[in-house]
């Protein structure tokens, strides 16, 4: 199931990529304006918080439609015809989520790295810790727009998304009142740490449990959705 989803629209793996070099680009000049200024920019965060999370996402024609054509609802009410149970669906969502991280990782920490990062003498034990801590933020945010993507129609599916954005200014805000930047918290973290970053393991704790605790809620709920 996974893999002819996968390979239903070859475009979407040159779409996905095109997309993560674009706004792995845009958070390295970010973060070479900040570092040039003594201000500390919330933007920043905002624009990183609100982006690594579409790391977990294809984008495919189902993504671009799902206001118009509802189109994660008709995908979940067609297999329910086939049928094929709700825990073999949110499996195979959840194995494309953790593809689609590893696919447009390579991008957006490729093209973020040579934007702006390999000025900074990471190591590759540096960067790929770095790299997972910010995964595992990406990771948690995902459960959330699952939950949202299998519970919802388009429109409010669409509502919801758009919540977070509020949220994750406040996110930054919050940052922001320490004094310093959170995209500069993980970067100094990693490099003083490598793979034995506290901060990067408690992130992918957190991420692994939080998909995990977010796809049950959603699984136990989907069941019950009337998909008609």
């Amino acid at each position: 199931m996974t893999r002819s989803e996968m390979n239903k629209n070859k475009l979407q793996w040159l779409w996905s990529a095109l997309f993560m070099i674009y706004t792995g680009g845009m958070s390295g000049v970010m973060l070479i304006g900040q570092q040039q200024t003594d201000f500390i920019n919330p933007v920043v965060d905002a624009f990183f918080l609100i982006m690594v999370p579409f790391q977990g996402f294809m984008f495919c024609k189902r993504s671009f439609r799902y206001i118009q054509e509802d189109s994660y609802t008709q995908m979940l009410a067609y297999y329910r015809r086939i049928p094929i149970p709700e825990q073999t669906v949110m499996w195979s969502r959840l194995q494309q989520s953790l593809m689609a991280f590893a696919y447009n990782g390579i991008f957006f920490y490729g093209s973020l790295y040579m934007a702006a990062l390999h000025s900074e003498g990471f190591r590759w034990d540096q960067y790929l810790a770095f790299s997972l801590t910010c995964t595992g933020y990406g990771l948690v945010v995902t459960g959330l727009y699952i939950y949202g993507e299998f519970l919802h129609s388009g429109k409010k599916y669409l509502l919801l998304s758009t919540l977070f954005i509020p949220f994750a200014i406040v996110i930054s805000l919050v940052i922001r009142l320490s004094g310093r930047y959170g995209f500069s918290i993980v970067i100094d973290t990693s490099k003083s740490w490598g793979l034995l970053s506290p901060l990067m393991w408690i992130a992918l704790v957190a991420g692994v449990a939080g998909l995990w605790l977010f796809s049950r809620l959603t699984l136990k709920k989907l069941v019950h959705r009337d998909l008609s």
